[in-house]
């Protein structure tokens, strides 16, 4: 996720330069033909229309792209909140308890486990090495060549909660509580992943994309012959414009697309860590990593 404010235009342009480069070419021809050898064709009244609704359309186009980025944020937030919680459940609920603190500590950290593995399958990484230090060492021998490992380290939470019901080490109101919390992990879990797996719809951004160039095309015969040869760097910046925001569009579209433009979740995964750690009043916590360029992972 971008934080820094100074976003150069150069970024923007690394990605449409080739099609402006294109269709500033093709504005400078379309001049030269109109104004020397007298080639007459005036679409003013035609461009003005399709200018119109095609902005409605972009509009449109970027609004649902933000849509999903949105989403994808607020399952997040739901995963630290519903972490955080978790953390508090076990900790004050086995309070009293005869409990092992490593024990305690193993469910804890497989959560953690858990938050990392989710970040990695939504991002296609694997994440074996990455949560090992988490769990056991015969539970991640177990998980080394699993499918989806969130999903396993959510049911081994689960049945480490189960026993601890078993053995009286927390009510049944209490593994109530926990199995609310879990489950509202897995519903976070599911609906990251409907957003990963769930393409944007291809017709909608292949034919968006597909009007801008056929708008950027027909643009400089409305209004070269209003404007004369100011119409170039108007039609330019014009499609400029159309192009960066399909681009913008482009970008939010998949937030777990590894990207400049996502949700940070490796970045989110740490602080989860951190407060975790901190709640178990682990003192050798992690240090945080800071963006780079302005560009937060």
């Amino acid at each position: 996720m971008i934080l820094s404010i100074d976003i150069r235009a150069t970024t923007i342009l690394a990605r449409i330069w080739k099609w402006l480069l294109f269709h500033s070419f093709f504005v400078v021809t379309v001049y030269f033909l109109m104004k020397y050898l007298h080639v007459n064709i005036s679409m003013a009244t035609i461009i003005s229309m399709i200018g119109i609704v095609l902005s409605i359309l972009m509009g449109f186009r970027i609004s649902s792209a933000y849509d999903r980025w949105w989403e994808a944020r607020k399952i997040w937030g739901a995963v630290v909140n519903d972490s955080r919680t978790l953390a508090r459940q076990l900790i004050t609920f086995t309070s009293t308890a005869a409990i092992d603190p490593v024990h305690l500590q193993g469910m804890v950290h497989r959560h953690i486990a858990f938050v990392y593995a989710m970040a990695g399958r939504l991002r296609h990484q694997n994440t074996t090495e990455q949560i090992k230090p988490f769990v056991f060492e015969d539970e991640w021998h177990s998980l080394a060549n699993r499918g989806h490992q969130p999903n396993l380290l959510l049911l081994h939470n689960l049945y480490a909660f189960k026993k601890m019901e078993a053995d009286g080490l927390v009510s049944n109101f209490e593994f109530l509580a926990l199995d609310g919390t879990m489950q509202r992990l897995t519903d976070s879990l599911g609906a990251a992943e409907r957003i990963k797996n769930t393409p944007f719809p291809v017709p909608y951004s292949y034919f968006t994309s597909f009007l801008v160039h056929v708008f950027a095309t027909m643009l400089p015969f409305g209004i070269i012959e209003v404007f004369g040869y100011i119409a170039i760097p108007i039609a330019i910046s014009v499609i400029f414009i159309f192009l960066t925001i399909e681009q913008i569009a482009i970008e939010i579209q998949d937030p777990f697309a590894n990207k400049e433009n996502d949700i940070p979740v490796t970045a989110i995964s740490q602080a989860i860590e951190i407060d975790l750690k901190e709640m178990l009043g682990d003192r050798d916590l992690p240090q945080k990593d800071n963006a780079k360029n302005g560009v937060l992972m």
